[in-house]
Order: structure tokens, then C-alpha cells, then sequence
């Protein structure tokens, strides 16, 4: 593939596996990448990544505590401001055929608008339901004013978009009940890569200690709490369980007072900061099982966690929070399941996977059947697809507008 794609996120670059594995597999079919990303301490003095060439604008510091609905806005409009501003300075210099714009927030696909008007195609790539987020964050309704301005202003950014592409085929769903059409997405799910995820030699012996790991972004809606007090219960039965919670968020200060508060300091391990992909490979080997705690919520419920897809690439056995996404790929053959918010059924579920061996083994041999239906080449070639279709279709509406428009003028 001979395109020049420009990639435009608000995210952590170095630890979005979606948007890295995205961009690195277009790369490896010969296109040349740029990525509008925030700085991170992550990235540090790095420019290029893989092959990808990446232009920091602004910084992304995580906050202490949650932000105000008010104080997200500030923060996204400015990293929309600053990002169509290199946008323009980037595509002034370079031929773009495809933008793709990764949410959140929808509206970051502004600052796509000049490489549009130069004759680019713009590809939104759909992570989160906004509205869903936020009722489920700040308690809003979904009939309420604000989330029927979200799903509207949803609607025009998709509609901005020349295509867009959604995670998985309830996410579709939802998106289409907004008042998107239907046939604007095609499905690339976040299957992981195996060139990062891969089946680990062994398992961790018996004499290790049982640790559950929980990787990646950190909030009241994780359900992180819950996994806390539920490894407190679970030790009851077997002293040796421990939890590692790796990541950040706005919850983590809260976690922090709550594990010194129960005096689980030596039980429970939080290490702040959201690490690159290179470097989880050895805490995910060392882990005895993954724990995916969300509560189930207006938001959550449409979430298929990245982090359970990767557990299950690696061959670690998972325990669940039950949601209708979660069980429309996964069945209890696959994945331990517990009633999301119930520490005490989830306690058990620990204690369970601690005692059997045979279910572990038995968890994580039937959980391929996801990866074999649902693997990163199928969903890669997909994907590339779709780049390849729009970079064919630069410049093709403009082009034919600026023909109709010199016939009325010669005319």
C-alpha cells in the first residue's frame, strides 16, 4: 500500500494497543503514518515508533481526581484546537490520502477538517459510546437534554466522516439506535496482536504466589473496588492471593486510601502509569489469572475490554463481570463469570479458580475458539481494506464539485 495516512488521538500512544496496532499494520504493508497524539511520559523523547512517525502536541497528564463534565470539555476542545492546528501544518507539507480520527471525544474529528479540504478522506474510528459514558458518569439520564445533544452532535461527526468503523457488532448496534446508518461502519474488532500477545510458555507454578492482575485505565466504573474488597474475602480461604493493578485513572488516589485504609498494602499492589505494550509483556506471564471487574452500567454494558482479549491471547484464565457484550462472544466455558458489583460471588469465583487446576487449564483451552473465529489477521486485512478503498477515493467528491462549479462559472 503506497497511502500517506494521518492518524489524530487523545490518547496514551505508547499503550493504545488499538490505535497502535492499527497504524503499525498499515505500516507493514508499506504506508507512511503520522500520528497527532499528546505528549506522555510514555513516549518521552521518542518520534517515530514502529515505523510510525508521531508529532506530540500538548501533554496528557493524568488528573489526581475526576474531572467535571465542564472540565473534560476544556480539556478536549484544547486538544482539538491545538491538533487541527498541526493537522494543517503537517498536511500543507505532505499529501495525506486518508485522515483517520480515533475517538473520544466524536468531536476530535474537527481537526481533520483541513486535510479534508485539501482533498483527504476521513475515517472516524469509533472507541466509545459518548453518551453511554456519560450518563453513566455523571448520572444523567439518557432521555436528558445533554446525552440527546451528544448522540446529535455523535451524528454529525459521523456524518462529517467519509466512513467510520466500529468495535464490535453490539457497539454497531448502539450506534445505529443513535441514528447512524448503518451501512457509514464496517466492524474491525480489537482482537489482540499476536506479534505482542502471544500464548506464554508456562503457567506459574504452584508455589507461586496466586496473583490476579488487572491492566489499563483505572475508574470508579472498573469495578476496582469490588476486585479489593473480594481478594480481602477470598484470603479467608487461601492467604497466598494477591491482586496487581496496573495503570492510571482518577480512581487510583481512592484505591490507594482504600488499600492502606483495610491495611492490604502487602495484599494488594497498585503501580501507577500506563505503560507501553513492550513493557507489559512480563507482568501479564507472571500473572495467575486476569480479573475484568466492570460494573455494569448504561456505558460498560456495550464494552468489550481489551484487556480480557488479551488475557485470553496470552493463555491466562479469566474472571468476568457478566454483561450482555461480554456474553454475546464469550460463554461460562470460557471465562469464570461473577454478577457484576457482588464482591462476595466474586470472592467465590477466586477462591474456585485458586483451588482447580483443571478448570484453569480448562478456561483458557476453550477461550481460543474467540481467537480462531475472531483473529487480528482477519480483522487487520479488514481494516486495510477500508484505508485502501478511501485513499482510491481522495479527493473524488472535491474533485467533482470543483468540476460542476468551473461548467456553471464558464457557463
Amino acid at each position: 500500500m503506497s497511502a500517506r495516512v494521518l492518524m489524530i488521538v487523545l490518547t496514551n500512544y505508547p499503550g493504545d494497543t488499538r490505535v497502535r496496532r492499527e497504524a503499525e499494520a498499515l505500516v507493514a504493508t508499506g504506508a507512511e503514518v503520522d500520528v497527532i497524539c499528546p505528549w506522555t511520559p510514555s513516549l518521552g523523547n521518542r518520534r517515530t515508533l514502529a515505523g510510525v512517525r508521531l508529532c506530540p502536541t500538548g501533554t496528557l497528564e493524568q488528573e489526581g481526581g475526576e474531572l467535571s463534565p465542564v472540565a473534560y470539555i476544556v480539556r478536549d476542545v484544547g486538544f482539538v484546537a491545538r491538533a487541527a492546528v498541526q493537522a494543517l501544518r503537517l498536511a500543507r507539507r505532505h499529501r495525506y490520502d486518508v485522515v483517520q480520527v480515533h475517538t473520544m471525544p466524536d468531536y476530535l474529528v474537527a481537526a481533520a477538517t483541513f486535510p479534508k479540504l485539501m482533498g483527504a478522506s476521513v475515517l472516524l474510528d469509533v472507541h466509545d459510546l459518548v453518551p453511554e459514558l456519560y450518563a453513566a458518569k455523571f448520572d444523567v439520564g439518557e432521555a436528558s437534554p445533554m446525552i440527546r445533544l451528544m448522540r446529535f452532535v455523535e451524528r454529525l461527526c459521523i456524518g462529517f466522516a467519509d466512513h467510520a468503523l466500529a468495535v464490535h457488532q453490539p457497539h454497531l448496534d448502539a450506534l445505529v439506535g443513535h441514528g447512524n446508518p448503518e451501512n457509514k461502519f464496517t466492524v474491525v474488532m480489537n482482537a489482540p496482536d499476536p506479534s505482542f500477545f502471544t500464548r506464554r510458555a508456562d503457567a506459574p507454578s504452584a508455589s507461586d504466589p496466586f496473583v490476579l492482575l488487572y491492566h489499563g485505565t483505572i475508574s470508579r466504573r472498573h469495578g476496582l473496588e469490588n476486585a479489593i474488597r473480594a481478594v480481602q474475602l477470598a484470603r479467608k480461604s487461601y492467604d497466598d492471593i494477591r491482586l496487581e493493578i496496573v495503570g492510571d485513572g482518577d480512581d487510583v488516589d481512592r484505591l490507594l486510601a482504600l488499600v492502606e485504609e483495610e491495611g492490604l498494602s502487602d495484599v494488594v499492589e497498585i503501580q501507577r502509569g500506563l505503560r507501553p505494550i513492550e513493557d507489559l509483556k512480563p507482568i501479564l506471564e507472571r500473572a495467575a489469572a486476569g480479573i475484568v471487574p466492570i460494573v455494569d452500567n448504561a456505558f460498560t454494558r456495550f464494552m468489550l475490554p481489551v484487556k480480557l482479549l488479551e488475557y485470553v491471547a496470552i493463555g491466562i484464565p479469566v474472571i468476568c463481570s457478566s454483561t450482555p457484550t461480554i456474553r454475546a462472544y464469550f460463554d461460562e466455558s470460557m471465562v469464570l463469570f461473577f454478577r457484576s458489583g457482588d464482591e462476595r460471588d466474586l470472592a467465590r469465583k477466586i477462591v474456585a479458580l485458586r483451588r482447580d487446576v483443571a478448570l484453569r487449564r480448562q478456561l483458557v483451552e476453550s477461550a481460543d475458539s474467540f481467537l480462531k473465529q475472531h483473529s487480528w489477521e482477519r480483522e487487520r486485512d479488514r481494516y486495510c481494506e477500508v484505508i485502501e478503498a478511501l485513499a482510491a477515493a481522495r479527493g473524488s467528491r472535491f474533485g467533482k464539485r470543483r468540476r460542476q462549479l468551473r461548467e456553471r462559472t464558464l457557463g
